[in-house]
């Protein structure tokens, strides 16, 4: 119980016109895992709104060695590190059958109350959280994005709908790994410079309806995208493409 390994498998859907792994789909994985393991560590969705809360992510970032090739068999690893003020530290490990890592990456999550969607904590879980302190992370904690200065930013706009939204009522925080993957298709050639490495950090919800406003940046390798509302930071996201022209399946390093 003190971590979660489940099988998986690449789809076609999960992966861009090129083959590559999309990196939303990274974080879907990386949410999935820790959706499950919340469940059978008996703090379920359902179970946390009966607590008056539900859990959000507040900062995302993985990077990535070697992308797997459609069809191929990975192995999701993912195990909770100690809780502090209202944070619980996450980490993941995607690897392949021969347990070489593909993706590694970490998340903070926190418990919103569903009245007031501010931050707060439930003693009883905090207390109930696997002992973890003999497990290595596979993974630093996560990383706040950085600002990222391009020549020419992009600006656009999007007013979410209902399959943007998740079970919380609000725009799940991987949509937006989409919304910059295809700014950078206008910047970048993802046939042979895939993503290499992702950070985010969510402040503010995005509701269905509600404009979002998007600010995108490219120098060199590195991207940025920043989503406001109403003149308020939501979402910052920032991240790297490989400097090595590789095909899925071979490493980026």
């Amino acid at each position: 119980m003190n971590q979660i390994i489940t099988p998986y498998k690449i789809l076609s859907a999960d992966c861009d016109r090129h083959g590559f792994w999309r990196m939303n789909r990274i974080l879907v994985l990386m949410q999935e895992l820790a959706g499950e393991h919340s469940e059978q560590l008996g703090f379920s969705f359902a179970n946390t709104l009966k607590l008056g809360a539900v859990w959000v992510v507040t900062r995302n970032e993985f990077e990535v060695l070697r992308y797997p090739v459609i069809g191929q068999r990975v192995i999701g690893r993912s195990f909770p590190g100690r809780a502090r003020r209202g944070i619980y530290p996450r980490y993941y490990q995607i690897e392949d059958e021969q347990g070489k890592a593909l993706v590694r990456g970490s998340s903070f999550w926190a418990l919103a109350d569903v009245e007031t969607r501010s931050m707060t904590d439930r003693q009883e879980i905090v207390d109930a959280m696997p002992d973890n302190s003999a497990l290595t992370p596979y993974f630093r904690n996560p990383m706040a994005p950085e600002e990222v200065q391009g020549e020419d930013i992009k600006t656009g706009a999007w007013q979410p709908v209902y399959t943007d939204l998740d079970r919380n009522g609000h725009v799940n925080n991987t949509r937006a790994a989409d919304w910059a993957l295809c700014f950078l298709s206008q910047e970048a050639d993802l046939s042979r410079h895939p993503v290499k490495s992702l950070a985010a950090s969510y402040h503010k919800e995005m509701l269905e309806g509600q404009q979002v406003d998007l600010a995108f940046s490219f120098r060199e390798t590195a991207f940025g995208l920043r989503c406001e509302t109403n003149g308020e930071a939501a979402l910052k996201m920032s991240g790297t493409l490989s400097e090595k022209a590789v095909p899925p399946g071979e490493a980026l390093y």
